[in-house]
C-alpha cells in the first residue's frame, strides 16, 4: 500500500464452517473489500483476527484468496487455542467475538476503523463515504440488509452480484422490516408498551434511542474513540448485546451518533438459523447457548448495564481495564500472498 489507509476494517472469524459457507462467506468479504479499494482507490486496510484455529484445518492466510493491489493491505493476526483456552465458557464457546475485535480494533492503524464480520458487503455508496468528509468525534451506523445467495455456486458469486440481490429482511433503527412490512419479533409481547412503561417508570425513564439493530454488523469511529472506550466489553460470553453496549458508551462520552441513510447499507449473507442472531431464529439461538451453558446478556441485563453507565458523569467509562485488545501478547501476524 502506497498510501497511509483511509480506514481499518476489523473483522473475527475460524476456519470452522460455523453459520454455514463460512469459507465461500469469508471469500466474498475479502473480495468484495479489495475491489471496491481497487475501484474508488480508497486505501483500506483490513485485519482479519483468525481466532482459536482448528489443528485439523488450514489457516485463514490459505484457506482463501487474497486479491492485491496498492490500495488494499490484508493482515490475518492469530490469537492461539492456547490463549483461548484461558477464557471462561472456552469449551463451550470456541470464538469470543466482542474479545476478537478488540484485538485488532487495538492494532489498526487507520485513523477511522470499522468493526464489522465477514458475512457483509459495503454497498458502494458506503464504502465512497469513506473518502468524503467522516467527521472526527462521531459514530456511523447504517441498515442492514439481509440477502440469500447461492453460496456453493462453482464459481462464487461476485460481490456486484450479491449486492444486487432483493433484500429479505431489513434491519433499521426501529426493527426488523420484511417485503411485506414492519414484523413484532417473538418477544415483542414481553416488551410491549405497557411493560416497558412500567419497566422505565421502576429503573430510571427510557434509554436514549440508539441504533443497536445489528451493530457488530457495521459500527465506524476513529481509533481515538475506540481507545477511549476500550473497544467492546471483553466478557467471556456470547456476544449478544455486547456490540450495543460500545454505542452507549460512545454516546455517553458525547460522541455524536450519525445513522446513514440507503442507499449507504450494509448487505448481509443470511445463515442458518441458531447459527447467529436472526428474529426467527433467536429461541433456537438461545435455546443451544443454554443447553451449552454459555451464558449471553439477556435484554433486562443490557438495559441494566446500559443505565449503570448513563448514570455516571461526563466522558468515557470503560468496562476493560488498560490489557483490553490482549495488547501485551506478541500476537503472529500474517501478511497473506
Amino acid at each position: 500500500m502506497t498510501a497511509a489507509p483511509k480506514v481499518s476494517v476489523v473483522a473475527a472469524t475460524r476456519n470452522d464452517e460455523h453459520g454455514g459457507n463460512q469459507t465461500a462467506r469469508t471469500q466474498l468479504f475479502i473480495n468484495g473489500l479489495a475491489e471496491q479499494a481497487l475501484r474508488f482507490k480508497i486505501p483500506v486496510e483490513l485485519l482479519l483476527v483468525e481466532w482459536n484455529p482448528p489443528a485439523d484445518r488450514p489457516p485463514l492466510a490459505e484457506a482463501h484468496s487474497w486479491p492485491r493491489s496498492e490500495w488494499f493491505a490484508p493482515k490475518v493476526i492469530t490469537v492461539s487455542p492456547e490463549l483461548h483456552r484461558a477464557f471462561p465458557h472456552s469449551d463451550g464457546l470456541p470464538l469470543f467475538q466482542m474479545i476478537a475485535k478488540n484485538v485488532g480494533i487495538r492494532r489498526a492503524s487507520a485513523e477511522f476503523v470499522l468493526a464489522t464480520n465477514i458475512d457483509i458487503l459495503l454497498s458502494d455508496e458506503l464504502f465512497q463515504s469513506f473518502e468524503r468528509g467522516l467527521k472526527p468525534n462521531a459514530l456511523y451506523r447504517v441498515d442492514r440488509l439481509d440477502v440469500e445467495a447461492d453460496l456453493d455456486r462453482k464459481p462464487l458469486p461476485s460481490p456486484a452480484e450479491v449486492r444486487a440481490l432483493p433484500w429479505i429482511r431489513a434491519h433499521r433503527q426501529d426493527g426488523a422490516y420484511y417485503p411485506d412490512g414492519k414484523r413484532e419479533p417473538w418477544y415483542a409481547a414481553a416488551r410491549s408498551m405497557v411493560n416497558r412503561t412500567i419497566w422505565n417508570a421502576l429503573h430510571g425513564g427510557p434509554l436514549p434511542d440508539l441504533f443497536t439493530f445489528a451493530c457488530g454488523d457495521f459500527t465506524l469511529t476513529t481509533k481515538e474513540v475506540w481507545e477511549g472506550m476500550h473497544g467492546y466489553p471483553e466478557w467471556p460470553m456470547y456476544s449478544f448485546h455486547l456490540d450495543s453496549l460500545a454505542l452507549v458508551l460512545a454516546y455517553r462520552a458525547g460522541v455524536e451518533m450519525v445513522n446513514l441513510a440507503p442507499p449507504k447499507v450494509a448487505h448481509h449473507l443470511e445463515h442458518g438459523a441458531g447459527s447467529g442472531w436472526t428474529p426467527e431464529g433467536a429461541r433456537r439461538l438461545f435455546g443451544r447457548l443454554e443447553t451449552a451453558g454459555v451464558p449471553y446478556l439477556s435484554g433486562n441485563d443490557y438495559d441494566r448495564v446500559a443505565r449503570e453507565i448513563l448514570g455516571k458523569g461526563p466522558g468515557f467509562h470503560p468496562l476493560n481495564g488498560p490489557e483490553w485488545g490482549l495488547v501485551s501478547r506478541d500476537l503472529p501476524v500474517t501478511v497473506p500472498n
